[in-house]
């Protein structure tokens, strides 16, 4: 569709969500940290600071039992998530986020993901690094019919649509939409092992990190 600003609202918002419930319930999350492969392939290498991006980084699964997020803006079914950031190109990440059924991240309800292009390193914030990259890309896959009606739902009623036509999902198929090719700023912190990274903005500088630490599969 010509612009899908509503619609980027929507992911970042869901996002930024989930950074925070992710931050606020990360110690008391339990879950043990299980090698996780994602539907994603990753590709070349991006150099932040005196460290370098390959491959995938996931979090631990991360238990939002009882959080604010279900039933408002997630699907029902969903007990946990699993923050994913796969390197795609020398310039290109996509950062994903994962939804299951229960709290050891085992049966997926869905899956969303943020295609990144142009991704630019800046300055040093501290020991953390301002970023620039223009979203391209969204992802949703409904692995469930309670996340299928659910993401359907909310399309319709917020008139989100791909390009004049309206959003139907199938069970287990990814769906994908161009991204409005905006400007995002956002803070990275890359170590040879991990990545964590802050709450994306079109307009402001984050200056705190708000998602799970990502550890190198």
């Amino acid at each position: 569709m010509k612009k899908i600003v509503f619609w980027l609202a929507f992911i970042v918002g869901i996002l930024a969500l989930i950074g925070s419930c992710a931050k606020k319930d990360d110690e008391s999350s339990t879950a043990a940290a299980t090698a996780f492969t994602p539907t994603t392939t990753a590709s070349g290498s991006i150099t932040v600071g005196s460290a370098t991006m390959s491959g995938t980084y996931a979090s631990d699964c991360n238990d939002l039992t009882g959080s604010s997020a279900i039933g408002n803006y997630l699907p029902s079914d969903v007990l946990a998530n699993r923050d994913v950031l796969v390197v795609t190109g020398s310039d290109n990440v996509s950062e994903e986020m994962y939804m299951y059924t229960d709290t050891s991240c085992t049966n997926l309800s869905g899956y969303l993901k943020d295609g990144n292009d142009n991704f630019t390193v800046g300055d040093a914030s501290g020991s953390n690094y301002k970023v620039t990259y223009v979203e391209a890309t969204f992802k949703v896959t409904a692995v469930t019919s309670t996340a299928e009606s659910f993401y359907e739902s909310y399309f319709s009623t917020n008139n989100i649509t791909n390009q004049g036509t309206a959003v139907d999902l199938v069970v287990g198929t990814e769906y994908s939409m161009s991204s409005n090719g905006n400007t995002y700023m956002n803070l990275y912190s890359v170590t040879s092992t991990q990545v964590q990274t802050g709450d994306d903005s079109s307009q402001t500088q984050p200056t705190a990190m708000d998602s799970l630490v990502m550890t190198k599969q």
